[in-house]
């Protein structure tokens, strides 16, 4: 380029405008307008837009490459000296427009179009074969063109091996020494025969190499098959590898979520809900309010959550089999979660009834008759009403029990209590085995006033509930905190910190 600043020369222009064929296959087919409207084209011409300039950055000297293997000298008269030694009498460069005492003929190989173009810009604009040609022919043969395209014809090999860059980039090492030899040795044989005029080709002498070229080529495709080959070997291995690293992160993900606690959590939510069997609406209601763990798509939605209720409702079974896009594993365990949870509601509904008539000491009226309002509350209890709850407390004997309940309760409710009333026939408590923090405070609040002591307090507490040992000891243990504070007035906090202080080793 004439300067930093130009992005493209008047000669430069011409010359990509003259060669078509270079330009009809290149990105300078964009340019064609901007170089019909432009001589020249600098870094801050107000016409050129970023994405222009940086195109015309990018490609410009492939541009000068792809034109340059465009043309080639004229065989029938490669060159005129000029005899006058006044300038004004002179050719002029037909792209650089100067003044040119050796004129040198170039022709378009696609159309035949002639130019005349001075030495120098032989040099800047055409490639290395012609650039070669242009020095033999000048130096020593007229008609050096003419033999070398006579040779080319019959050799069509000799300007790839003398003048092809890059040069065998794929070939191994070990071969890169012989490669260069068939060039040095074509390129010599070439010129030798060019340097004087003759019409036999020295095909016998360029046999060997030829040859050699030959196997090179055959040698430097299988390596380069083989490398391809290779290449996507490993993409395959890299790709199978990365496919069972992503089922492995996500099967790993997979067993995190259903073993979080976020995900446990979950399901007992939402296994609460449908066990309750609301009405649709009012199961979606409830869904709304919930906080879903995190995960890349939800695990179910308010109308899949809909038609489980409706379903579970209707089967005793969560199965959904028509919503296929919902994930088999969560369904499965929704369904084993709702179905545990409603066994475990069930049992402590009819413990409910059982103790809440018979089996527990009430200290005030008003609590048994809150708990018979929960119990009623409840899906197992529309087919009761108070008035049955209350003559059933009546009864104190199991043969008066038995008879009223073939007269008085419904299938469900009569087969449910004659297994209590056999498992407990002397009408004492069924032990609960297990505890909400809310029936802790409950317990509490009905059984510390009426507790003459710590003794009875948790007596009290072992009939009502039988967990599991560490369970029971713990819950023992906090009522005992609990009784102690209750009864006596001072600084619970202070103390709880220094009963802390004590018990650290």
């Amino acid at each position: 380029m004439a300067a930093t600043t130009t992005l493209i020369t008047p000669a430069e222009n011409r010359f990509f405008r003259l060669s078509e064929q270079a330009r009809r296959t290149t990105s300078l087919q964009q340019l064609s307008g901007l170089l019909r409207e432009h001589v020249t084209v600098k870094v801050d011409s107000p016409f050129l837009i970023d994405t222009v300039r940086n195109l015309i950055m990018h490609d410009h000297a492939a541009w000068l490459t792809a034109c340059s293997h465009e043309w080639q000298l004229l065989a029938s008269l490669p060159y005129v000296v000029n005899p006058s030694d006044d300038r004004q009498h002179w050719q002029h460069c037909e792209l650089c427009h100067k003044p040119v005492r050796y004129e040198y003929h170039v022709q378009n190989k696609h159309d035949q179009r002639e130019l005349v173009v001075g030495s120098e810009c032989v040099k800047k604009f055409m490639n290395a074969e012609t650039r070669y040609l242009m020095v033999i022919t000048t130096e020593d043969n007229f008609y050096a063109v003419a033999q070398y395209q006579s040779l080319t014809a019959q050799a069509p090999a000799i300007p790839v091996i003398m003048f092809k860059q890059p040069w065998f980039t794929a070939l191994p090492a070990t071969h890169q020494a012989q490669a260069q030899l068939v060039r040095h040795e074509t390129s010599q044989t070439v010129t030798t025969y060019l340097k004087r005029r003759t019409q036999t080709l020295p095909l016998t002498a360029l046999a060997p190499n030829l040859k050699r070229y030959t196997e090179l080529v055959a040698l430097e495709t299988a390596t380069v098959t083989a490398q391809q080959a290779a290449q996507a070997a490993k993409k395959v291995a890299t790709q199978r590898q990365q496919r069972e690293t992503a089922q492995q992160v996500a099967q790993s993900a997979e067993q995190d979520l259903r073993q979080s606690q976020a995900y446990r959590q979950y399901l007992r939510q939402l296994a609460g809900i449908i066990v309750q069997r609301p009405t649709r609406p009012a199961a979606k209601q409830q869904f709304s309010q919930l906080t879903p763990p995190a995960t890349k798509r939800p695990l179910v939605n308010a109308y899949q959550f809909g038609l489980m209720v409706t379903e579970y409702a209707q089967t005793h079974q969560i199965q959904v089999r028509r919503l296929a896009m919902l994930d088999r594993q969560f369904v499965a365990a929704l369904d084993q979660q709702t179905q545990q949870l409603d066994a475990q509601q069930t049992t402590r509904f009819y413990d409910d009834v059982f103790n809440s008539c018979w089996g527990w000491n009430y200290h005030q009226k008003a609590d048994q008759l809150a708990d018979w309002e929960r119990l009623l509350a409840t899906r197992w209890g529309t087919k009761l009403t108070l008035a049955e709850l209350k003559q059933a407390t009546e009864l104190t004997s199991v043969d008066h029990i038995q008879a009223w309940l073939t007269t008085h309760a419904d299938t469900e409710l009569a087969s449910q209590l004659r297994q209590r009333l056999e498992a407990s026939p002397k009408l004492r408590c069924l032990p609960r085995t297990r505890l909400r923090r809310s029936e802790l405070r409950e317990f509490c609040r009905r059984e510390l006033a009426t507790s003459l002591d710590l003794d009875t307090f948790i007596q009290r507490f072992k009939q009502i509930y039988q967990l599991s040992a560490p369970k029971q000891a713990l819950n023992e243990e906090t009522l005992a905190y609990y009784y102690i504070a209750k009864q006596h007035s001072g600084d619970h906090q202070a103390a709880l910190a220094q009963l802390k202080m004590l018990l650290t080793e």
